[in-house]
């Protein structure tokens, strides 16, 4: 049984769940004596101190609550440091399980809604079904319990491959003639990941990406040669009418919202384009897409090419707590019993749930 007391204990890592539990031990009288982050972004969350790590007048002695998950090297660095009691974040998962509730509605992607819409029972149980493997029906039904009773035992582990490219799917980019439709495409690590498995088997990949800085880093990739015939273009698709995509680059980060034609500024926004179009305009036969929350109104937009070409489909379902059940529902409503549907976690957080569907025929 973990024992602490007030303001003699650290937290490390000043992130969602460092704060969400920083903000949970304080409603139960167990303030931290500071939060500890190699890179802290306030002075103070919540009237807690946050403190750069590694610092000299840090008690070592004193336990220390991990918050940290999919790093490599922070328990070692702990150790290495000198403390003499550390707190795994799994073990404090099971500690301070409502500390995990906090956290489910912080505002970040799936996260964005209150708990009870994050989950719909009755469209859950109807996907139940479709579902092609094991794997996918257990991962489905922890992704489910976690987000109704957050806690340890639900908590989706991610397998350890490289993201896109899972080794226990049957068929999976099993063409002669690849031609791919890359949709946030980011600096061309799955184009890097095609190159290296598929590099006599490309024939067409066409990535598609909203930052100028992630074009740059993709293009400088380009210069090392893959042997694969690549197009970049600028453009976002899942725009609805009316609107556009106004793109912000920052030092770390790019911010992406969809304004008012009306108020968009020359130079901030980014020409928008039609999903199925782009199928249409390349016949591509492999759809990947991860971008940040438009992923349903743009399979909207492709429906009449999936339902006609059935392209092998790598989709992302964590940007909006209805993704998981809405895109892979949809996908079923215009091409019925068509496609052998998986479910994947390739990241911590219940981020990076990845969708794959594939064709029967193959």
């Amino acid at each position: 049984m973990l024992k602490l007391k007030s303001e003699q204990f650290y937290i490390y890592g000043g992130s969602h769940f460092g704060q969400a539990l920083n903000t949970y031990l304080c409603q139960i009288g167990l303030k931290p004596k500071a939060i500890l982050d190699r890179c802290p972004k306030a002075s103070h969350f919540d009237r807690t101190p946050c403190i750069t790590f590694p610092a000299l007048k840090i008690e070592k002695k004193l336990p220390i609550l991990v918050t940290i998950l999919g790093f490599d090297g922070v328990y070692e660095s702990l150790n290495d440091y000198g403390f003499e009691e550390i707190i795994e974040t799994l073990d404090v998962f099971s500690a301070f399980p409502k500390a995990l509730e906090i956290l489910n509605e912080c505002g970040v992607l799936w996260m964005q809604a209150p708990r009870e819409y994050q989950v719909d029972q009755v469209k859950c149980a109807q996907l139940q079904s479709l579902w092609a493997d094991r794997h996918s029906k257990e991962t489905f039904d922890k992704i489910v319990n976690y987000r109704t009773t957050p806690c340890a035992l639900y908590y989706p582990h991610p397998q350890r491959y490289e993201m896109y490219f899972p080794p226990d799917i049957p068929k999976l980019y099993d063409y002669l003639d690849l031609r791919v439709l890359d949709v946030g495409a980011f600096d061309g690590d799955t184009l890097d990941g095609f190159a290296r498995r598929f590099k006599d088997k490309v024939s067409d990949y066409v990535a598609i990406e909203v930052s100028e800085k992630n074009i740059q880093k993709l293009n400088e990739r380009l210069l090392s040669n893959f042997g694969v015939p690549v197009k970049v273009i600028r453009t976002a698709v899942g725009v609805p009418k009316g609107c556009s995509l106004k793109v912000v680059e920052m030092e770390s980060a790019t911010v992406v919202e969809l304004v008012d034609d009306k108020d968009s500024e020359e130079g901030s926004f980014v020409q928008s384009s039609n999903l199925g179009d782009l199928l249409h305009r390349f016949q591509s036969n492999i759809l990947k897409m991860d971008i940040e929350g438009a992923d349903f109104a743009a399979i909207k937009q492709a429906s009449d090419y999936i339902a006609k070409h059935l392209p092998t489909l790598a989709l992302s379902l964590y940007h909006c707590p209805k993704d998981l059940w809405e895109i892979p529902l949809y996908i079923e409503s215009i091409a019925p019993n068509t496609y052998n549907f998986y479910l994947r976690q390739e990241g911590h957080w219940l981020l990076e749930t990845q969708f794959y569907a594939v064709p029967k025929f193959l």
